[in-house]
């Protein structure tokens, strides 16, 4: 994978030889930082990787041109069409006419339950029957599939028709009190376990029982969490709209106070680390006496506890324990302290380094809002992209059928069937069956729609419930999700390089801060952005392929919830889980210090990672102190 675009390769004299971990870099007086003539290094990476993102635009390409996400974020009814959108544009809000067929289950992404829906300008304010349209405003608006008005079928049909309308699922057999919930009428309920009575005190049948608020607060239930979700996501982005001004003023603030701490850290490090040890022996001291103090006290006294925590805490044992805990601890601190006090000193003395070269190269403290903007960038694409796609299926519907006229319709495995065979014969209409959860065709159902008894049209309905994802797309899907893993991973390599080059910079500048290069960080970032992609893309996709591979198994382990016990195979699962985890830790840990090297000597990737590792292992306790110390009082 390595080699450079310039023709240059590696020296002889950077092997490392002689030792089990390699040979430390000789001392070189006239190394003045980050090396300045570099070449394109794993340019076949590098290639790989601008071909990806060819992929990624072509995905992004189709998803554009046949999806549109209104059709998943807006309400759509029985027909595929969405509210508010072209002819409906003035019916934004979607009303079920049997909402406690949601009980049976919504789909899993554009949650559609399987009854008859329809785009209406205003929800219901009242419980009516849907025969009842005397003395009710909501009866001249909408409400109806054919586009007319309550009010318009009850003049034009009578009462026959409008029973006739409903009973075809032209119009709602009943309609209940609503308020309008992401573009969703969901109703009310205010009386819990009782019967939903319309304006006249009258019950609402439906399916031959009475309309209780425990069906329909079931129903409600198989919505909430999706419109919830979305309401809180509105929400949030309508909150941000009105606060960023102050989120802006608070960000500003905490860097104030970042850059306050870094001067007086130049100043107290040495202080605060040592106090803060002394304070933990000091407690650990403490907490010894205090136990032995216990224990002697326990020792003439009779036990009057009454209950099991005060047993426990009667016992002399207790604090026997407790006292020889705290002893071992003191003792395993107190010779870490003693072994390893230089190296404290040392961790000290970088600290102040550290805050030193803040306070010479400012943008340093800003670059990471970079990082985060590229990565909000990457999200975003990824969210657009897989919301295209999603919708750039096929509108799918299916039968629904009545289960009580439905051969199998009694037994919850089976579902409810209609054989159409006998009324069909000699015409136009190509369907013998009609199944429950079978696919159909909305104009030949029509075809069949206009030979069916009132009754039967009432039983049988053809219904949108989702946008057809094919094997096609589900692949891109998948291209676009390791895009985001290996994308996000990759701009978190170029922010670890650009730093490690900036304050290698300082470093090894000889006169601070006169031979401190200008423009230190936008330098070191623009090294590592042209001559180093490869590389870094290189790292990136490594930590990539374990990402996916955590998420297969993390879905795959969600799959078997609901294939009853499989103890084994979940076992199994999560070792391999755990065993990759650790594997994406290792590497990143690993990967972190090969960019520092990179952006140092302009090594490849696989080189960099060698020459890490050994430095690594030939200073490691000089580094775990070092790195553990910056932790504690950095972070």
């Amino acid at each position: 994978m390595g080699g450079c675009c310039c023709g240059c390769g590696d020296d002889d004299d950077d092997k490392e030889e002689g030792s089990t971990y390699g040979k430390p870099t000789p001392y070189d007086p006239n190394f003045k930082g980050p090396v300045q003539k570099r070449c394109c290094t794993d340019i076949l990476m590098l290639i790989v990787f601008i071909v990806f993102w060819i992929g990624m635009f072509y995905v992004a390409g189709y998803g554009w041109t046949n999806g549109d996400p209104d059709r998943l974020l807006y309400p759509t009814d029985s027909q595929g069409r969405v509210c508010g959108e072209g002819e409906l544009s003035d019916r934004s809000k979607l009303l079920f006419f049997d909402i406690t067929s949601c009980i049976v289950g919504v789909t899993t992404f554009t949650f559609v339950c399987p009854t008859t829906q329809v785009c209406v300008s205003e929800c219901p304010d009242d419980n009516r029957l849907g025969s009842s349209v005397d003395s009710w405003d909501l009866a001249s608006k909408i409400y109806c599939t054919t586009g007319e008005t309550v009010k318009a079928v009850y003049d034009a049909r009578g009462t026959t028709g409008l029973a006739t309308a409903i009973a075809d699922l032209e119009c709602p057999p009943y309609y209940l009190k609503s308020e309008s919930v992401v573009g969703r009428c969901i109703p009310t309920i205010v009386d819990v376990n009782s019967d939903i009575l319309d304006v006249n005190g009258n019950h609402i049948p439906v399916n031959g029982q009475n309309l209780t608020s425990t069906n329909v607060t079931d129903a409600v239930n198989g919505l909430s969490d999706f419109l919830n979700l979305r309401k809180i996501g509105e929400e949030v982005l309508s909150d941000l709209g009105i606060v960023w001004p102050y989120l802006l003023g608070g960000l500003f603030v905490v860097l104030l106070l970042c850059l306050i701490y870094i001067f007086l850290m130049r100043f107290l490090v040495g202080v605060i680390v040592w106090l803060t040890i002394f304070l933990v022996f000091g407690l650990l001291i403490f907490g010894i006496g205090w136990s032995y103090t216990k224990y002697k006290e326990l020792d003439d006294e009779p036990m009057t506890a009454t209950t099991l925590l005060e047993t426990f805490t009667y016992q002399k044992n207790t604090y026997l324990a407790f006292g020889i805990i705290l002893l071992i601890v003191f003792l395993i601190l107190l010779l870490v302290v003693i072994f390893l006090r230089e190296r404290i000193q040392i961790a000290i003395e970088l600290i102040k380094e550290a805050s030193r070269a803040i306070s010479n190269m400012w943008f340093a403290l800003l670059f990471p809002i970079v990082t985060f903007f590229l990565l909000a960038l990457v999200i975003v694409w990824f969210v657009t992209v897989a919301l295209w796609l999603q919708s750039a299926g096929d509108r799918v519907y299916t039968f629904e059928v009545d289960p009580s006229i439905g051969e199998g319709g009694n037994n919850k495995d089976t579902p409810a069937t209609v054989n159409f065979t006998a009324n069909a014969t000699g015409t136009n209409c190509t369907y013998n069956f009609f199944t429950t959860g079978e696919e159909c065709e909305l104009d030949k159902f029509e075809v069949c729609q206009e030979l069916m008894s009132n009754e039967t049209k009432k039983d049988i309905s053809c219904l949108f419930m989702e946008y057809y994802q094919s094997p096609t797309l589900f692949r891109m899907q998948i291209y676009n999700l390791f895009g985001l893993l290996w994308t996000g991973n990759y701009i978190l390599a170029l922010g670890q390089c650009t730093l490690a080059g900036a304050f290698a910079s300082y470093y090894w500048a000889f006169n601070k801060p006169k031979d401190i290069p200008s423009f230190a960080v936008s330098r070191a970032f623009f090294r590592a952005f042209f001559w180093h992609t490869g590389s870094l893309a290189f790292g990136a996709l490594i930590i990539a392929i374990i990402q996916f591979i955590r998420i297969v198994l993390a879905y795959t382990q969600n799959k078997l919830k609901g294939f009853g016990d499989n103890s084994a195979a979940k076992f199994f699962l999560k070792c391999l889980g755990c065993c990759f985890w650790c594997l994406e830790k290792i590497f990143k840990y690993i990967n972190k210090n090969a960019y520092i090297l990179i952006a140092i000597y302009g090594y490849d990737f696989c080189k960099a990672c060698c020459r890490a590792l050994n430095l690594l292992l030939r200073n490691i306790l000089r580094y775990t102190s070092c790195c553990h110390c910056g932790i504690v009082f950095l972070s």
